[in-house]
């Protein structure tokens, strides 16, 4: 069975979070058949602490500390752009509305091997939420409908799963860094 490293930076609102992964791959096709390769196992092996998503002002990320964020993840979880073969950069909620969103993409997509970039939209964040939850594999395990809600710093992503399928998703602009408290507790 061989492996691959796999890096999943996920920017959002509030937080920044790099992981680390190994996919385990095998050929699931039969022996005359045409290869089929598959994750068969998949084992994080390092989850980097959230830190807060650096801004510049209201409209832009602050590209440079966030690419100092990831370097600092890849040293703490001693891996080089070279050791990871493929890997998402995925910007979520209100820091993918930035305007500097895409041009951070591209910015931080040669520090690992094929990527997936992507500013998310509501209804590919609510179902990346569902699935990274396991509201999904319950749905299809149980095959049952099941609603995942995923309350972030500036949005709330909803998508109803269906047998392990997401029939349909909605988004409001409200999240956590809405909700201000005063010194003595009291939400303002």
């Amino acid at each position: 069975m061989e492996s691959i490293v796999s890096v999943g930076i996920d920017i959002g609102t509030t937080t920044t979070q790099v992981a680390f992964s190994r996919l385990f791959l095998e050929d699931t096709a039969g022996f005359f058949s045409v290869p089929d390769i598959g994750i068969v196992q998949k084992q994080v092996f390092y989850c980097g602490t959230p830190c807060f998503t650096p801004l510049v002002g209201e409209f832009e990320i602050d590209a440079e500390k966030v690419r100092t964020i990831v370097e600092n993840e890849y040293r703490m979880a001693r891996q080089y752009p070279n050791t990871v073969a493929t890997g998402a950069i995925i910007i979520t909620g209100e820091a993918a509305k930035k305007r500097n969103a895409a041009a951070l993409l591209a910015a931080l997509s040669p520090l690992a091997g094929d990527f997936v970039a992507e500013t998310a939209g509501p209804d590919l964040e609510a179902v990346i939420a569902g699935k990274g939850s396991g509201a999904a594999a319950y749905s299809k395990n149980n095959r049952c409908r099941i609603l995942n809600i995923d309350i972030g710093g500036g949005t709330s992503n909803a998508a109803l799963f269906e047998n392990g399928e997401p029939i349909s998703t909605g988004c409001m602009e409200v999240g956590g860094r809405h909700i201000c408290t005063n010194s003595s507790g009291r939400i303002e």
